[in-house]
């Protein structure tokens, strides 16, 4: 197995406040360590003063749905405080920062939020921090590839990764979101000069060990894929149920043929869990159809067991 040196966020911190170093030392020294190395998450941030990307801004361009992303879901939050001087005074709402997420809180997400409120720097107007988190071979592939810059070239790196994952557009212009130019407030907060990047990896192709209908569960419903959903077009919504109807066929007929007991039990915790979107007779005839063939399967090994 060889030698495992596993370092923790504290340890980081540590090694970075000792040292001195900047961000991408601390990279380079970790990176020195193993060939082999693998990062489990990084963070990339960059902050907003001057209020040209604010909370509200983000908000709007994301309900809107003026925008290009890889993710297909997140959430919102809205903090809030309760003061009061004394234990009988009544209670004072005040509102507390605002966050934003895309993408799956265990996985890669971006977030938007009010720093200022976090920090309570009533010094500053405006304090917005954007924020990409990283993990697995995301991570991994993003310091393989800043390791090597200088200074000025890693923040220009930063900021294409920035654009590759999220890339606020302009309101009006070509049909096709895709299409349209970057809106002027995040092209100015990235520069205007950079391109999209890619970070990922490709995924191998997974087998029938790997088919887990808790995890493919998990994966449909990540991300507040009700809100989603919900903000999609009736084309899209069919399509959407098109291709969630052929994944539980697939996961269906897969482990029927990968599990003894067959399908009846998996069938039992698909009807438990419920999907309304989907068109449950055309499930159910799925899993008829399935039983029926597993069922004949058994006779068939019977009989050629016999004979």
């Amino acid at each position: 197995m060889g030698i495992h040196l596993i370092l923790t966020g504290s340890m980081l911190k540590l090694l970075r406040s000792d040292y001195g170093t900047s961000d991408i030392g601390l990279l380079k020294f970790l990176s020195s360590i193993s060939k082999e190395f693998h990062f489990s998450r990084v963070d990339v941030a960059k902050d907003d003063t001057s209020g040209s990307v604010s909370i509200k801004k983000i908000a709007r361009y994301i309900k809107d749905g003026n925008l290009t992303t890889r993710f297909r879901g997140g959430h919102q939050i809205k903090k809030f405080k309760l003061i009061g001087e004394e234990e009988e005074d009544k209670l004072q709402y005040v509102p507390d920062g605002e966050t934003w997420y895309l993408g799956s809180r265990s996985g890669t997400q971006f977030r938007f939020y009010d720093k200022k409120a976090q920090m309570n720097a009533d010094d500053l107007l405006h304090w917005t921090r954007c924020e990409l988190q990283l993990v697995d071979d995301a991570a991994t592939n993003f310091v393989k590839n800043v390791i090597v810059l200088d200074k000025l070239k890693f923040e220009k790196f930063c900021y294409s990764v920035f654009l590759t994952y999220v890339d606020f557009k302009k309101t009006t212009g070509a049909k096709h979101m895709k299409n349209r130019d970057s809106a002027k407030f995040w092209a100015d907060f990235l520069d205007s000069t950079v391109e999209k990047v890619k970070l990922g990896s490709r995924k191998k192709k997974k087998s029938l060990d790997d088919v887990n209908p808790n995890v493919l569960w998990e994966k449909l419903l990540d991300g507040d894929a009700d809100f989603y959903f919900e903000s999609m077009s009736q084309k899209e919504k069919d399509k959407f149920d098109k291709w969630f109807y052929e994944q539980i066929s697939s996961v269906l007929y897969l482990r029927a043929l990968k599990h003894e007991e067959g399908v009846e039990e998996f069938y039992k915790k698909l009807i438990h869990w419920g999907e309304m979107r989907v068109d449950q007779k055309k499930v159910e005839a799925v899993g008829v159809q399935l039983l029926m063939s597993e069922r004949l399967k058994k006779i068939k090994e019977k009989e050629s067991s016999i004979q």
